[in-house]
């Protein structure tokens, strides 16, 4: 446990700087103290189980648990005025935005109500997740929010979404899209190396696309509503 905190503590004055993590393992607990966790701090790391977090952290950077696959449960302090953990999931304290979902999380994963804003790359490399359920009120989902998750096959768009990030499903499995009513833009390479094949225009008005947003994939099945089939035409 030392030894651990020994690790975590040397970056606790170089935010910007890798923690040097290749021997931690199983719980690791960020010591009392420490104000941010720096950028890939945890990358790649696959013996690590939970993660703890003190009441003094007041950012988390970027690429922090990519590929830990053995982490399944973030705990944040009740303390904590930035951030909460609900089910070993990190979100801002207000419960509105998802920001870490640990790449360990198996199956089925639903996104509460109350969360209407999900934060970039929040899901990337969780490949053992099979299905996302979005709740009404997400209006964007973000670059690369599902990246990786080699496993992901079904997710829901709901009523309401207007945009999808650069490279929001990249490597995922998913073969099915419903578009909603409300899509008004996706951005480049949104769907890349993925298994999509059938997508379903809910649209009478062709929205924006960014580059390359199919490319890569076989999409043998775009349908659109017959009010605007000629709409589509035009473009």
């Amino acid at each position: 446990f030392t030894f651990l905190m020994f690790l975590s503590m040397k970056a606790q004055d170089e935010v910007g700087v890798s923690i040097d993590d290749s021997t931690l393992s199983g719980d690791v607990i960020i010591p009392d103290g420490q104000t941010a966790i720096p950028d890939s701090a945890y990358y790649k790391n696959t013996e690590i189980t939970s993660l703890t977090i003190p009441a003094s952290v007041e950012k988390i950077g970027d690429n922090v648990i990519d590929h830990c696959f053995k982490l399944v449960y973030i705990t944040v302090d009740a303390e904590n005025p930035n951030f909460k953990s609900v089910g070993g999931v990190v979100y801002s304290k207000d419960g509105k935005t998802l920001i870490l979902c640990p790449p360990g999380k198996t199956g089925e994963f639903v996104i509460p109500a109350q969360a209407t804003t999900i934060a970039p790359y929040a899901f990337r490399t969780c490949k053992k997740l099979t299905s996302i359920v979005l709740p009404d009120g997400i209006a964007e989902i973000p670059d690369g929010a599902f990246m990786g998750c080699w496993g992901l096959e079904k997710v829901n768009l709901p009523q309401g979404l207007k945009r999808i990030g650069k490279h929001a499903f990249d490597g995922t499995i998913v073969q099915k899209m419903n578009m909603p009513t409300t899509m008004e833009y996706i951005d480049d390479e949104a769907f890349v190396n993925t298994s999509l094949v059938e997508v379903n225009l809910r649209v009478t008005q062709p929205f924006e696309l960014g580059e390359d947003v199919f490319s890569e994939i076989h999409v043998t099945r775009l349908n659109v509503p017959a009010a605007g089939l000629q709409n589509f035409k035009k473009h």
